[in-house]
């Protein structure tokens, strides 16, 4: 009997959960039908394309959770087309976006509104955040209803392009926080504390400290762990589950796993930034390096890895969140007065595979934390965040002999005239063909897929 398939992706190194296996992924209708090993390959099977990957890794895609897209409103730093791009360049299969843009995702009618956009536009599969803020606590269920993979906050002052997004104090965090919970989804934190930040910078002006390494002094560790202890001790009081993004403090680490031992259910994430980079490599670049929280100390950076060796950094995400020169290079006069943000869809990955030479870690943990882990957070797992059977045909076929440099002039993102801190940098481990349920998105570097033919991935 024929057995016919629509993809066969043979002789790779597979990686599926709990091993990894020499032999062939075979695709119908969209799912893996099955993983067969290279001796157990049935004679009689055909299919309609085989991508030969000997020699070559076979990943489950790229889930990353941390996502900025502009449109709509603010599409001069990022659109849809090319972030998803960018995306597909970068291994990356499902893009989780944030709510942040204008107007925001505040309501289930807004976010049916943006699904529409990525509908319309995106090349990969998308989830997409809701907002949850004390100004608009009767909308944040039913963003759930409606599809929300999970929710955003900020702890910072009202702000109207943000409405629905932000708390101000406790007492806001405990309303969204009990709302948050009845449906059930994870909510992403910001943690840093705005107030005393505002207070360092008040301070740094009034004495003409305007430059890059001012910034870093008006946002000292001290602000993150005053805003983790605060979010931790709130999701433990209302049972909330609580992710707290871009981590880049040690000590705010610390902090977490304490509440962790006290049942909290609380996960952490950091970015591929706070691990790559430290403050000492931003002299040549200045604003072109800023991000919030701001890259910390060598000493600090070191300290982070180790905790990401340990297990204790649940999964990484990229914060792709692409500036604009012209903001950037107001910097220069002054550095309070610049946009931040780091492109990061077509990067992170590379430099995990990168990272596999330097003995960091293995590729099951890369695949943990930058596929695994964000599809179990966000209620994705199975469909998506491994090659198993009946889940999403999802792949990355990397080359970890291969080397790439990384160039502006080459990068998909809109945002490439500010992605000044990648450039020129050489990894080893390349993302060749990227997969998405069963088609071909880019094909040795290229991309090949259509705009448009990305789907809505909402919780199972």
């Amino acid at each position: 009997m024929q057995l016919s398939f629509d993809l066969i992706v043979k002789g790779g190194k597979v990686v599926t959960p709990g091993k990894v296996v020499e032999g062939s992924v075979l695709v119908k209708d969209g799912k893996v039908s099955a993983v067969v090993e290279k001796d157990m390959m049935p004679h009689e099977v055909d299919a309609a394309e085989v991508i030969d990957a000997s020699g070559k890794y076979v990943l489950p895609g790229m889930i990353d959770p941390h996502v900025h897209i502009g449109e709509p409103g603010q599409e001069e730093r990022e659109d849809i087309p090319h972030a998803t791009r960018a995306a597909a360049a970068g291994g990356v299969t499902t893009t989780v976006v944030m709510p942040n843009v204008i107007p925001c995702v505040n309501s289930a009618e807004r976010l049916i509104e943006r699904e529409k956009l990525f509908n319309e536009k995106s090349l990969v599969d998308y989830a997409l955040y809701g907002g949850a803020g004390v100004e608009l606590p009767e909308n944040i269920v039913a963003q759930a209803e409606a599809g929300a993979v999970g929710y955003k906050s900020y702890i910072r002052a009202f702000n109207p392009d943000r409405k629905g997004l932000i708390c101000r104090d406790a007492g806001d965090l405990y309303i969204m926080m009990k709302e948050v919970a009845k449906s059930g989804r994870t909510v992403a934190m910001h943690a840093e504390d705005d107030p005393l930040i505002n207070v360092l910078i008040e301070e740094l002006r009034a004495e003409g400290k305007v430059g890059f390494e001012d910034f870093i002094k008006s946002r000292p560790e001290t602000t993150e762990v005053l805003a983790v202890v605060r979010l931790c001790e709130m999701a433990y009081y209302t049972g909330v589950r609580l992710s707290i993004c871009h981590m880049s403090s040690p000590r705010a680490v610390e902090y977490v796993l304490e509440y962790q031992d006290m049942g909290a259910d609380i996960v952490m994430e950091t970015c591929p930034g706070y691990l790559m980079f430290s403050n000492e490599d931003t002299e040549k670049v200045g604003a072109y390096a800023q991000v919030v929280p701001p890259l910390r100390e060598k000493e600090k950076s070191d300290q982070l890895w180790e905790m990401v060796e340990k297990g204790y950094i649940d999964y990484i995400g990229t914060d792709h969140a692409p500036g604009i020169p012209e903001e950037k290079e107001m910097g220069r006069k002054d550095i309070f007065t610049s946009g931040g943000g780091l492109p990061g869809l077509e990067t992170a990955l590379p430099w995990m595979l990168d990272e596999l030479h330097n003995g960091r870690w293995d590729i099951q943990k890369v695949v943990e934390l930058f596929s695994e882990k964000p599809a179990r957070v966000f209620d994705m797992y199975p469909q998506k965040g491994c090659l198993a059977s009946g889940s999403d045909a999802d792949m990355v076929i990397v080359d970890l002999d291969a080397q790439m440099t990384f160039s502006q002039d080459d990068m998909y993102t809109k945002g490439k005239d500010a992605s000044l801190m990648y450039d020129g940098i050489t990894v080893k481990g390349v993302p060749q063909t990227t997969v998405v349920r069963g088609e071909v998105v880019m094909r040795d570097r290229q991309i090949t897929g259509e705009l448009g033919t990305g789907e809505w991935v909402t919780p199972e």
